[in-house]
């Protein structure tokens, strides 16, 4: 194989990729917007018996969305491609350690802020890595910065906050871009 066709079965993949990642952005804004308030909510209502409780909450209702459109999509989407491939297993090995962290911190009665913090802006400085889009790679980053100031900044009535603000510009703002640019080449 000559040097140029790897290359073009190299930059195939990227385009793949970021067509993989056009697909998902819905779920980047969806999560965002559903997390954004919670992390309000929880701040609002530290204190309180079971304030935690918003966060199973929309947990439940934003793993109801993420079926319903994964089912819809899939349906419509058709063949995968290398880059569904590697989306899929990215996120899956997220969604499985984000379970399993939180079952932790749930058991050693910790908040589990800074590890999610870190487990989602690794996947997305990842995603945005493959993919060569930059809002990704500096929302994975901001996301990064959000568990550090969780982990050891702030006291925990103020994570809920850190939380929202870096899902702002971890998730939405540059998912948003993604739809934004995906809409633009239609």
């Amino acid at each position: 194989m000559k040097t140029t066709q790897s290359i073009e079965i190299i930059e195939t993949m990227f385009k793949e990729n970021k067509k993989s990642l056009h697909r998902n952005s819905f779920y980047f804004i969806m999560w965002g917007i559903l997390l954004i308030p919670t992390g309000i909510a929880e701040y609002l209502l530290y204190g309180h018996p079971n304030f935690w409780m918003v966060w199973p909450a929309m947990g439940i209702i934003g793993g109801i969305i993420s079926f319903a459109y994964g089912m819809k999509e899939s349906k419509r989407s058709g063949v995968k491609t290398s880059g569904d491939r590697i989306t899929s297993f990215t996120w899956g090995a997220f969604g499985f350690t984000m379970i399993f962290s939180i079952a932790y911190t749930m058991h050693h009665q910790l908040p589990p802020h800074a590890l999610i913090l870190m487990l989602a802006g690794s996947a997305t400085f990842i995603s945005g890595g493959i993919s060569k889009f930059n809002p990704f790679l500096l929302g994975g980053l901001v996301m990064e910065l959000g568990a550090i100031v969780c982990a050891f900044v702030v006291d925990q009535p103020y994570q809920g906050l850190v939380f929202a603000g870096s899902f702002l510009f971890g998730y939405v703002v540059p998912g948003i871009i993604l739809r934004k640019s995906e809409h633009d080449k239609a």
